[in-house]
């Protein structure tokens, strides 16, 4: 008799542990907050499986080059980026725009924000990994992101950003590192 109570005992603290996670905060800010053109975002994105994929300068080199291309396409100010051997910092600002909207499927109508360019961002550059002969997912499936204060300044970020090569020991000076660079004014 006592191990059943012991037994339903367990089974409501199981119960209750897992009404409490599915109560807990997501690590993501609400969805628009992604969309705001009056702030910058800082992104890191880790390659998956924590290998070093972009010490292939043909692979780094596309990389940063669809960066730029995203950077152009969609209006972004890119403050900065540093494409390290194992992960991506990259610093933007979306441009004042009008918020369109698009159909996400299982998450219904959404607002297009950052987070959707960053996403396709990934995928072009996975596809791009896979026709050069990589087998697996290039990027882990989440990013780092943190909003920078509406008071804060960049600048702080944008020099830890390039300053990451120096950091890790691979050059001397920020400016010599090939796939870091500061792209816009701040």
């Amino acid at each position: 008799m006592d191990v059943y109570a012991e037994y339903r005992e367990y089974i409501d603290y199981l119960n209750t542990r897992d009404a409490e996670q599915r109560r807990r905060k997501k690590h993501r800010l609400p969805m628009e907050c992604y969309t705001a053109s009056d702030c910058e975002f800082f992104f890191t994105i880790c390659a998956r499986h924590q290998g070093e994929p972009f010490s292939n300068p043909d692979l780094a080199t596309a990389v940063v080059e669809s960066l730029l291309w995203r950077k152009q396409h969609h209006n972004w100010t890119l403050f900065c980026y540093c494409l390290m051997p194992d992960h991506l910092h990259f610093i933007v600002q979306l441009p004042p725009h009008e918020i369109r909207y698009f159909n996400a499927g299982a998450r219904g109508i959404v607002p297009e924000g950052i987070l959707d360019h960053v996403g396709n961002f990934k995928k072009y550059t996975t596809m791009m990994w896979w026709r050069q002969g990589g087998a697996e997912k290039l990027w882990q499936h989440s990013s780092y992101d943190r909003v920078i204060r509406y008071n804060e300044s960049v600048e702080p970020a944008v020099y830890y950003t390039v300053n990451n090569p120096v950091r890790k020991g691979l050059v001397a000076r920020w400016e010599d590192y090939p796939y870091s660079a500061i792209v816009d004014p701040w």
